[in-house]
């Protein structure tokens, strides 16, 4: 009796074992933008944070559940989130269209003006440049030019061309960059990704990610973002290195905590 009662636990321990084991589905899919294949795309499973990257053609494979949620992240497209439905699990297939983004340019500062169309043309400056008094007529086509006292093929100086000094020596000029304002709109673009990445990364995980998976507050969560800083984390979530950035967000999780206590 009590060898069939442990036979029979074992049975229900391995069966309850090979269910625990099943295989987890595997889809594939291709990612396209206006027909074209798209590589390097991120793909992350958001509920088991687990991820792969398209290939050359646009190609890839991703285990999921049902009512898993997908993220497609590229610098060049729009990121989205798709669900995984039983269509998908039954045709084991999944193509994505990206949308490709678009980029805002730098600002642009206009000094000494209104905003007032008619007030700034009226400020207008006069145009001092003399007008050509040339005139020409149809047997001008017909006229010689001079020979090339330069020669036909010879090159020109292209220090002569190129450097300011000279130029201005001859009566041109050079634009010399202004590099104090070269600094200042990088500053800005730096400040605009420190300011807007705690936004970004919550809209692309999830809360719940922070919350349930790293056990960190609601209320700490930019607090932790800023402590994962010294890890370049802004710059990798900037390249779109997302698989990397959950990486970080794992590891620093652990060591806040302990910091936290």
């Amino acid at each position: 009796m009590n060898l069939r009662l442990t036979n029979l636990l074992i049975f229900v321990f391995f069966a309850i074992y090979s269910n625990s084991q099943e295989k987890q589905p595997v889809i594939t899919g291709k990612i396209f933008s206006f027909n074209e294949s798209v590589n390097n795309v991120h793909i992350i499973n958001l509920n088991d944070l687990t991820g792969t990257i398209s290939n050359d053609n646009g190609e890839f494979e991703i285990k999921v559940h049902l009512n898993d949620t997908i993220l497609f992240s590229s610098i060049q497209y729009e990121k989205i989130k798709i669900a995984v439905t039983k269509k998908h699990l039954n045709s084991k297939i999944m193509e994505i269209s990206l949308i490709p983004s678009i980029n805002n340019l730098d600002e642009v500062f206009l000094h000494g003006l209104t905003g007032n169309l008619n007030l700034d043309l009226a400020k207008k400056p006069k145009d001092t440049m003399p007008k050509h008094n040339f005139v020409f007529k149809l047997s001008d086509l017909d006229k010689k030019l001079p020979d090339d006292k330069h020669g036909f093929l010879k090159s020109p100086n292209a220090q002569d061309i190129t450097d300011p000094i000279k130029m201005n020596g001859a009566g041109g000029s050079a634009t010399i960059p202004d590099y104090y304002m070269i600094g200042v709109r990088k500053l800005k673009r730096e400040l605009k990704n420190k300011k807007d990445f705690p936004s970004k990364i919550i809209k692309d995980l999830g809360i719940n990610y922070f919350t349930n998976n790293l056990k960190i507050p609601e209320e700490k969560i930019n607090h932790f973002l800023a402590y994962c800083e010294y890890k370049n984390i802004i710059e990798e979530y900037n390249k779109n290195n997302l698989l990397e950035v959950i990486k970080i967000l794992r590891e620093e999780s652990i060591l806040y905590h302990k910091i936290e206590k």
